[in-house]
């Protein structure tokens, strides 16, 4: 997962709660539901992989065929695939990306591919982004049991295969985080920690960067700032 920005710790709260009040979290468009013996089946050959990963894929108007590439590189059948395609798309993109997933045989007979059908409006480095990765975390925690979280863009490849990356990570302990952080914030104390932004996404339907205010807030005391990589 993508380290958070100390610029968007204020935002935290709020990103909460706009998730959970404004993405629904059982709206999702997902292949249709298997026979029973055919759910017996694909449960039984996930029991056979050692390690299972969680990835969201996010993307955005003109991404979608990045995405159906993407995502037939990563598939594998013992992992989950979240797809979120952000509001900003048009309705045929989604529609066209939506057919793709329902419409591959694998997809279909594992049912571990889904997509947000009421998707989140996402500003890049802005607490919509954070909203939305949080909301995705909560949906894959729901539908499936998994080891480890990834989040992807449309615009990245995988440079291994999905059974060397299983193979990988089987003798790891599960508790273990790949996110480095530290209390130590140097530079970002003025760079990220005292400035303040207005994320759009969280009143407006026109996508846009975020807004950087002149003045800067003094550093909080409610909680602790962290950074990372």
């Amino acid at each position: 997962m993508g380290i958070i920005k100390i610029s968007m710790i204020s935002f935290i709260l709020i990103s909460l709660l706009y998730s959970f009040l404004y993405i629904p979290a059982t709206n999702l468009s997902s292949p249709p539901t298997a026979s029973p013996a055919a759910a017996a089946n694909k449960n039984i050959l996930r029991g056979t992989y050692p390690v299972k990963f969680a990835y969201l894929i996010s993307a955005s108007r003109g991404d979608s065929r990045k995405l159906m590439r993407l995502l037939k590189a990563l598939y594998h059948p013992g992992n989950y695939y979240l797809v979120h395609l952000d509001s900003a798309a048009p309705p045929e993109e989604h529609g066209r990306l939506s057919e793709f997933i329902a419409g591959e045989p694998v997809f279909r007979a594992m049912g571990n591919v889904w997509m947000v059908g009421k998707p989140n409006l996402v500003t890049y480095r802005g607490p919509t982004m954070l909203a939305t990765t949080l909301h995705a975390m909560a949906i894959l925690l729901r539908a499936a049991n998994w080891d480890w979280f990834i989040n992807l863009s449309a615009s990245d490849y995988p440079l291994v295969t999905q059974d060397d990356l299983i193979d990988a990570f089987s003798g790891l302990p599960r508790n273990l985080n790949f996110v480095q952080h530290s209390s130590r914030l140097g530079w970002k104390l003025n760079k990220r920690a005292k400035p303040i932004i207005i994320d759009p996404g969280l009143y407006s339907n026109n996508k846009s960067e975020i807004w950087w205010v002149i003045k800067q807030r003094p550093i909080p005391t409610a909680f602790k700032l962290y950074t990372g990589n």
